[in-house]
C-alpha cells in the first residue's frame, strides 16, 4: 500500500520527466528546421545563379559538338564532286559529294558554298543539298538560295555587321594537287584535269581556312536566319609557290591566280535559341526551378520569384546585322521564390503532426497510467478496508465467543436462563461468522463460474422467501413490522436461481436495515413490477441514501462509503457487490435509483426469459 501511494505521488514527477525530454527534442528539431530553412533561403540567389551558370554550360557544350563535328568536314566536299588522293595513281577518280547523300536534319537545313575570287563568274552560288525540306519556315530551296544571295551581300560589306566583326582563327591544311584542281575547277574541265594529271602527281597545296562564325539575319523574305560561315583560301597561288610548273589548261586557272571560297550551312535557329535549350533544362534545373524562352523570358520576376537571364547570341558568340532588330535576352531562369518557405511551412507541418501524435501518445499513456494507479490505489483502499473490516468482524464475534465460553466454563452464568442467553450468543457470533466465510465463498465462485436458471414467476418466488426474511430480521433485532412486500401478479417469467434470488434479497434488506431502518409508518419495501417488457425487483428505504459521487463505486467489490478507521456500521463491503454478481449470473443488472422524496431504490432488472435465452 505505501509503495502504491509512493508511486502515485511520484507519477507527476515520473510524468515530467517522461514528457521533458520529448518537448525539448521537438523545440530543438523545431529550431533546426528554422535554421535549415534560413540557410536554403539565402542561398536561393547562388542556386539560381548555379542553374543559369549550368544550363548555358550543358547547351554550350551541345552547341559546341554539333560545329565542331562541321568544323571536321574538308572543304573540298563543299562540292557535287571531288577528286580523292587515288587520283594520283594515274587516273582520275571523281566522286561525288558526301552532302549530296546526307539528309540534312531538323537543325542544319543545308549546306552552301560560293566563290568570291575576282576570276570566278558571277553569282557563283552553289547550294549544296539533297533536296529535304527542314522544318523551319522558308526551308524550300528557292528560298535558301534567295537567304543565300543576301547573306553574301551582307558579308560583302553592303550591309554593315553588327559590331566588329571578330577575327577568325585560320588553320593551314596540304591538300593533293589533284585535289584542289578538282573543287577549284568545279570539275567543269574534265579532259584539262585528266590531261594535266602528270603535271600535279606528286604535288600538294597550302590551303588557309577559318573557323565558323555564327551570323544571325533576316533575309529578304523576312525569314530569321542562322549561318555557320568560314573562308577557304590558297596560301599562295601556284605561279607564286612553283614557277618552274607548266601552265597547263584552263582547269589550272584557279590556282595559278588564286582563290576565295565561302563556305558554310544554315542552322535553324530555334532549335539553338527555343529546342536545345528546352532539351538540356531537365538535365541540369532544379526541382521549382522553370525555364521562360522569347517573349516569356522578357517578362519581369513576380515578387515571389528569382529571375536570371542567359543570352545565347552572346554566349555562342553569335555575329547579327547591325539592322536586325532582336531582343538580347533569349532566355530565362525562374526559381520560386516561396519554394524553401513551402518546404519550410510543409516540413513544420509534418513535424507538427508528429508532435502531436507523440503528445497524444504520452498524455494517453500518462492518462492511462494515472487511470491504473489510480485503481490499484483503490483497489489497495478497498482491500484495506475490507481486512479491516474482516479483522473487525472476525475479532468482535470471536472474541464475544471466548468471552461467553470462559463465563460458562468459569460458571458465572447461575440460572439455567443466563446459560441459555451465553448459549443464544455465542450461536449468533457463529451465525455472524458463517455468513462472513460464505460472502467470501460466493465471490470467488460466481467470478469463476455462472449459475443455472430456470423460468419463473419472480413474485411468487420473492412471496416464498417472505417468512425467511421477516424471520431473519426478527433474530438480529429489528421489530416485526420493518418490511412490507407488493408483489404484482401476472409478470412476465424470467430465468432464475432462488439461492441467488434469496442472497440477493437478504443483502439489499440487510443493507437497508443497517444503513436505513424502518420508521413508524415508513416500512422498508419489497416490490415487483414490471417496466416496459423487463420484470423488475426494487428494494426501496427511507435512508439518507448514496452521495452521488459514490454512485459509480457502491457494487465494486470491498467498497464502502467513508473510512474503515471511522465506520461505525460493521460490514465488508461485499454485499452489493454480490448482489451485482448473482444479477449478472442470471443475466439480470442491478441499478441504484434515487427514491423520490429521499431514500434509495436497488433495482434488479430482470430481462423475459425469452430474452434472456
Amino acid at each position: 500500500m505505501r509503495r502504491l501511494k509512493d508511486f502515485g505521488v511520484g507519477l507527476p514527477l515520473y510524468g515530467m520527466l517522461l514528457v521533458l525530454p520529448a518537448v525539448l527534442l521537438m523545440v530543438l528539431h523545431g529550431v533546426g528546421l528554422y535554421r535549415a530553412y534560413q540557410v536554403e533561403d539565402n542561398a536561393l540567389p547562388l542556386r539560381v545563379e548555379n542553374n543559369r551558370f549550368r544550363l548555358a554550360e550543358v547547351v554550350h557544350e551541345r552547341f559546341s559538338q554539333f560545329i565542331d563535328r562541321e568544323e571536321a568536314r574538308p572543304y573540298y566536299e563543299y562540292a557535287k564532286v571531288f577528286a580523292p588522293d587515288e587520283s594520283a595513281a594515274g587516273d582520275l577518280v571523281l566522286l561525288p559529294s558526301p552532302l549530296l547523300q546526307e539528309a540534312a536534319q531538323g537543325q542544319l537545313e543545308a549546306w552552301f558554298q560560293a566563290d568570291l575570287s575576282p576570276s570566278a563568274p558571277d553569282n557563283d552560288l552553289k547550294l549544296i543539298t539533297n533536296g529535304a525540306r527542314a522544318r523551319l519556315e522558308g526551308g524550300s530551296t528557292d528560298e535558301l538560295f534567295s537567304a543565300l544571295s543576301d547573306l553574301i551581300r551582307l558579308e560583302s560589306g553592303l550591309v554593315p555587321l553588327y559590331g566588329a566583326r571578330p577575327t577568325s582563327q585560320t588553320d593551314t591544311f596540304e591538300i593533293p594537287l589533284i585535289t584542289a584542281a578538282t573543287h577549284a575547277d568545279r570539275a567543269e574541265h574534265e579532259a584539262c584535269l585528266r590531261a594535266c594529271l602528270h603535271i600535279m602527281q606528286g604535288r600538294s597545296l597550302e590551303v588557309n581556312m577559318t573557323r565558323f562564325r555564327l551570323i544571325l539575319f533576316r533575309d529578304s523574305a523576312g525569314f530569321l536566319r542562322l549561318v555557320a560561315l568560314r573562308h577557304v583560301v590558297p596560301a599562295s597561288t601556284l605561279a607564286n609557290m612553283r614557277p618552274d610548273l607548266p601552265k597547263g589548261g584552263r582547269c589550272m586557272d584557279a590556282l595559278q591566280k588564286g582563290f576565295d571560297f565561302t563556305q558554310g550551312f544554315f542552322i535553324d535557329p530555334r532549335w539553338v535559341l527555343e529546342d536545345l535549350p528546352k532539351e538540356m533544362a531537365p538535365l541540369v534545373l532544379d526541382q521549382g526551378t522553370r525555364l521562360a524562352i522569347g517573349a516569356d523570358a522578357r517578362t519581369p520576376a513576380t515578387p515571389d520569384e528569382l529571375k536570371k537571364t542567359l543570352d545565347l547570341v552572346s554566349l555562342f558568340d553569335i555575329e547579327r546585322d547591325a539592322n536586325l532588330i532582336e531582343p538580347r535576352v533569349t532566355l530565362a531562369v525562374f526559381a520560386d521564390a516561396t519554394a524553401p518557405r513551402t518546404r519550410f511551412r510543409d516540413s513544420i507541418l509534418r513535424f507538427a503532426s508528429v508532435a502531436v501524435m507523440l503528445i497524444l501518445s504520452l498524455g494517453t499513456g500518462l492518462y492511462f497510467m494515472n487511470t491504473n494507479v489510480r485503481q490499484k490505489l483503490a483497489q489497495a483502499r478497498r482491500t484495506q478496508n475490507f481486512v479491516a473490516a474482516v479483522t473487525h468482524e472476525l475479532r468482535t464475534p470471536l472474541a464475544s465467543i471466548r468471552l461467553h465460553g470462559e463465563m460458562l466454563q468459569d460458571g458465572i452464568p447461575q440460572t439455567p436462563e443466563a446459560r441459555n442467553e451465553y448459549y443464544e450468543r455465542i450461536l449468533g457470533e457463529t451465525e455472524r461468522l458463517s455468513v462472513l466465510v460464505e460472502n467470501v465463498l460466493q465471490k470467488a465462485r460466481l467470478e469463476g463460474e455462472g449459475q443455472a436458471t430456470t423460468p419463473s414467476d419472480l413474485s411468487s418466488i420473492v412471496a416464498r422467501l417472505e417468512t425467511q426474511l421477516r424471520d431473519h430480521g426478527l433474530n438480529h433485532g429489528a421489530h416485526e413490522d420493518d418490511l412490507a412486500f407488493e408483489l404484482a401478479s401476472g409478470l412476465p417469467r424470467v430465468r432464475l436461481n432462488v439461492d441467488a434470488l434469496n442472497s440477493i434479497l437478504r443483502n439489499l434488506v440487510g443493507n437497508a436495515r443497517k444503513y436505513a431502518p424502518a420508521r413508524p409508518g415508513e416500512p422498508i419495501l419489497v416490490r415487483t413490477r414490471s417496466e416496459g417488457r423487463n420484470v423488475l425487483l426494487e428494494v426501496l428505504d427511507r435512508g439518507p441514501g448514496v452521495p452521488k459521487n459514490e454512485v459509480a463505486h457502491i457494487f465494486t467489490a470491498f467498497y464502502r462509503v467513508g473510512d474503515e478507521a471511522t465506520r461505525e456500521k460493521p460490514g465488508t463491503g461485499l454485499g452489493l457487490h454480490l448482489v451485482e454478481l448473482h444479477a449478472t449470473a442470471m443475466g439480470a443488472r442491478v441499478e441504484y435509483r434515487p427514491r423520490p422524496d429521499g431514500g434509495s431504490n436497488f433495482c434488479v432488472v430482470f430481462p423475459p426469459a425469452d430474452a434472456s435465452a
